[in-house]
């Protein structure tokens, strides 16, 4: 059984981060700073940040003096460059982080009458 979880990734970089295929949660139990803000992060990088900034559109900042800067930028061209845009990541760490921001955005139904 393989550790490795293969992720295809689309043509073009989505317009934010809440549309990213490798968008998760910190999962529960890794250490963060004290008072810490950031509580999501990129899987393929991977580095925390911000809900606030999965929210930010590319195609909306425009200030040049303040241009918006994701983890992936130094990283997206390699990442679909590659055979089929397909990237490698831990299997448990993707499960972990992207199945908990799965369930925080797509609630478990109770179907208990």
């Amino acid at each position: 059984m393989s550790n490795i979880q293969k992720i295809q990734l689309p043509e073009t970089k989505p317009d934010r981060c809440r549309e990213c295929k490798l968008l998760g949660l910190v999962p529960k139990g890794y250490p963060a700073p004290k008072y810490s803000k950031k509580t999501h992060l990129c899987i393929g990088v991977p580095k925390a940040m911000t809900e606030d900034k999965t929210f930010k559109r590319e195609s909306l900042s425009d200030d040049p003096k303040h241009p918006l800067r994701r983890p992936c930028d130094e990283h997206w061209e390699r990442w679909v460059s590659n055979p089929n845009r397909i990237i490698s990541v831990n299997k448990q760490f993707y499960r972990d982080s992207r199945d908990l921001y799965l369930s925080r955005i797509y609630p478990t139904i109770d179907f208990d009458d």
